[in-house]
């Protein structure tokens, strides 16, 4: 007998990740610009996709700013987007289409990271969890308008979409070098966020090992 995900229709499968990415999109198309905050990577993406392997035209080669930054999220999202700038520049299009084009890929990745979360979910706690979640992430503003912006927390948020799925899989090993990963390779303000899954995990771990020890005792 076949399989409920071999049998179930396209829509069935992906009907969520259009409606998000759809929304996603929407945002992109209405407002394309990005703000001071994302500069960093927008340069990044620009100089890995114009530039590619011409180091010395690289803007932070001569303006490294205060604090060392990672290229990895830019990185990814300007492979992604590669074939679609490459494409641009044949037709000779303004640059606001490029921008446009991997702010559309980073929300991709950061889009396919959720879908494995929202899996998790809906194996975990059953398909009627899974659509509120998707209705929440879909009628509140801020993490699909976000998802989009390259900014260093939307990066790392994709890192830890991974974490969380990974946990709610069992997979906790993975769930804490997915953490490790956010905290080290793209931003330090996830220690708070390790520090509370350690500490909640170490509290709730203590809680259920004194309910075992209580029932052995009494029974």
């Amino acid at each position: 007998m076949a399989s409920n995900s071999k049998s179930s229709t396209p829509m069935e499968r992906y009907g969520y990740d259009v409606l998000l990415g759809s929304i996603a999109a929407f945002y992109v198309i209405m407002i394309p610009y990005t703000k001071v905050e994302e500069s960093f990577n927008v340069q990044a993406m620009h100089d890995i996709l114009y530039h590619r392997h011409h180091l010395d035209n690289y803007d932070h080669f001569e303006f490294p700013g205060v604090v060392p930054r990672t290229f990895i999220g830019a990185l990814l999202a300007s492979i992604l987007a590669s074939p679609f700038i490459l494409a641009m520049n044949l037709l000779h299009l303004p640059k606001l289409y490029g921008l446009i084009a991997v702010r559309l890929a980073l929300g991709c990745i950061i889009l396919s990271t959720l879908r494995f979360f929202r899996l998790q979910v809906r194996d975990k706690f059953g398909k009627h969890v899974e659509a509120f979640f998707v209705i929440l992430t879909a009628i509140q503003f801020h993490v699909l308008f976000y998802c989009t912006r390259p900014l260093p927390n939307i990066l790392a948020f994709g890192v830890v979409n991974l974490a969380y799925g990974y946990w709610l899989k069992g997979n906790f090993f993975a769930a804490l070098n997915c953490l490790v990963c956010a905290l080290f390779a793209i931003n330090s303000d996830y220690t708070v966020l390790i520090v509370l899954n350690v500490t909640s995990s170490y509290i709730l771990s203590s809680i259920i090992l004194n309910k075992i020890l209580c029932i052995e005792v009494y029974s």
